[in-house]
């Protein structure tokens, strides 16, 4: 079964200090699976990493996995499930969602987690970044321990029986620039499709 959410960018920038955001929205349908934006649900924010982004620029703004701005979505559902997550985004942001011939460079970066650590500071410093070629992973909404004797099978589902649950986190950010010369402030905007999809391991 597939469950997508639909992340929508926006940017602004000028010559002064402006916001410079990219809102979420997600959508998903069914009950066996939730998609949370925990943090920063209303925004990618660069201004919080550099307060001042202008027109020209040469630098690069980046904000990493350890950054407040990193948006962070949860993914809960049956700890039996396999999760594939399927990312497109546009590389380059453009004016208005014009095709003006000229766009402010966006590359995305993200990374998942996996292993259930207590809190947000140990699960962003377990978390594993995904290689910038590819757009697709698949796996375990709860990783697999290898110590120790292998566990009991799971249970069958029967007559009133909860199946048990685990979180896994999947962390998004980037990089933004160097802005170009010459182009009009204003907003700036692309997209980001996230697919969720899974496996149901149950017996």
């Amino acid at each position: 079964m597939r469950k997508t959410g639909i992340i929508l960018l926006f940017l602004l920038f000028g010559y002064t200090a402006q916001a410079q955001r990219i809102n979420f929205k997600t959508f998903v349908q069914g009950d066996a699976i939730t998609l949370t934006v925990v943090e920063n649900p209303d925004a990618l924010n660069f201004n919080r990493k550099q307060q001042i982004i202008v027109v020209g620029d040469p630098a690069i703004v980046q904000v990493n996995i350890g950054d407040q701005a990193t948006v962070v979505v949860e993914i809960d559902a049956p700890m039996e499930y396999d999760i594939t997550a399927e990312l497109t985004w546009t590389e380059g942001l453009s004016y208005n969602g014009l095709d003006t011939g000229v766009t402010v460079p966006f590359a995305l970066r993200f990374a998942y987690n996996n292993t259930g650590e207590p809190t947000d500071i140990e699960r962003r410093a377990s978390a594993v970044e995904v290689p910038s070629v590819f757009n697709t992973l698949t796996f375990p909404i709860r990783r697999k321990t290898t110590t120790g004797p292998p566990g009991p099978p799971p249970t069958p589902d029967h007559d009133g029986y909860v199946r048990p649950r685990a979180k896994a986190y999947l962390y998004f950010y980037g990089t933004l620039g160097p802005i170009p010369t010459g182009i009009r402030a204003g907003n700036y905007n692309g997209t980001i499709e996230l697919s969720i999809s899974y496996t149901d391991n149950a017996p």
